[in-house]
């Protein structure tokens, strides 16, 4: 499957409780060269040889909703589960995972009748599913996703939920599928954990069992927007983002930056004062610590329904892991 394919695919896919089918994905993307393992909490892929380990890691969850209650009318109420902000709620429509898959849309106040000072909040929007009997095929904490489609853009763009965090576990897979073929010095561990969204929660507990020496974390940062300034965002296009923050490995980053020179890789440095907010927050702190870089893709409308990537960005990422990593990275 080409790198386009593979991220449609995976954004697409519903990415809520067990998370089987993404992991389902991805697993048969790496299985023809690589031990897998899957849990409740990540999936794990390993494969080389070498007494020296690198981790690749990607967070494979995304922000959801959760049903609150249920009401005889056909509505129900949910709760965020992640950062979402509730400014889009308004008739955004949405699938409800319950007994049954139930497709719904969160009411909207008419602007003719609109009081101009309220805004929308998970208290006050409900989703209207049109249900009568809906208490039969849904229950309380049943989850609920967005219902997006996937849409190619121009400039080999895509438009689709989930690409926080899909285009960074697609950058890990296209890049082990590259380090794969060049028989790596080092074994190689790749981690997909959950429970990014909710507090790191996932990278926490499951790289624990990792005994590895260094980590390259992968994850999606600020794209340009005209409401943002240009300090706090990298273009889309630019290629990789290289992380550089007190948390992260100095060595790592300036290993990362001169392959990314050396190999005419596309990239900008994003630059932190402290935490990363990412899972190499907490990978850093794991066992006795871990080495970590950070590279990041550049994402527009974070956490919404129509978050936007190029493709060519996560094309840098994946190339720039695999030169890393092939050239044995803090080992080599």
């Amino acid at each position: 499957m080409d790198l386009k394919n593979l991220l449609i695919t995976l954004a697409s896919s519903e990415g809520v409780g067990y998370m089987d089918t993404v992991a389902d994905i991805a697993a048969k993307q790496l299985s023809p060269f690589s031990k897998v393992t899957k849990t409740d909490n990540c999936l794990m892929a390993e494969f080389g040889e070498g007494d020296y380990t690198i981790m690749l890691e990607a967070h494979m969850d995304e922000v959801a909703m959760i049903v609150a209650e249920v009401f005889d009318d056909g509505f129900l109420s949910v709760a965020p589960v992640g950062s979402i902000d509730a400014r889009l709620l308004p008739a955004q429509p949405v699938k409800i995972y319950g007994k049954q898959t139930v497709s719904g849309t969160f009411t909207s106040v008419p602007p003719h009748i609109k009081n101009e000072d309220s805004v929308p909040s998970f208290d006050t929007c409900k989703i209207d599913t049109g249900d009568m009997a809906i208490g039969e095929k849904v229950s309380q904490g049943d989850l609920v996703l967005f219902d997006a489609p996937s849409v190619e853009l121009k400039n080999n763009r895509i438009s689709s939920k989930a690409l926080d965090n899909r285009a960074g576990m697609a950058a890990v897979i296209m890049a082990a599928k590259k380090i794969a073929t060049q028989n790596p010095k080092s074994k190689v561990v790749l981690l997909f954990p959950t429970g990014e969204e909710l507090g790191l929660r996932g990278a926490r507990v499951s790289a624990y069992d990792i005994p590895a020496d260094e980590c390259i974390v992968v994850d999606v940062s600020f794209g340009d927007c005209m409401e943002v300034p240009a300090s706090k965002t990298a273009k889309l296009g630019s290629g990789a983002m290289i992380g550089i923050s007190p948390v992260l490995d100095k060595n790592i980053y300036n290993k990362l930056k001169r392959l990314a020179k050396e190999n005419g890789i596309p990239f900008t440095l994003e630059v932190m004062g402290g935490a990363t907010s990412t899972d190499a927050d907490v990978i850093t702190l794991t066992r006795s610590g871990i080495p970590s870089g950070l590279i990041s893709i550049p994402l527009r409308n974070m956490h919404t329904p129509a978050e936007v990537v190029d493709i060519n960005d996560v094309k840098a990422v994946a190339n720039l892991i695999a030169a890393y990593v092939e050239g044995g990275g803090l080992n080599g």
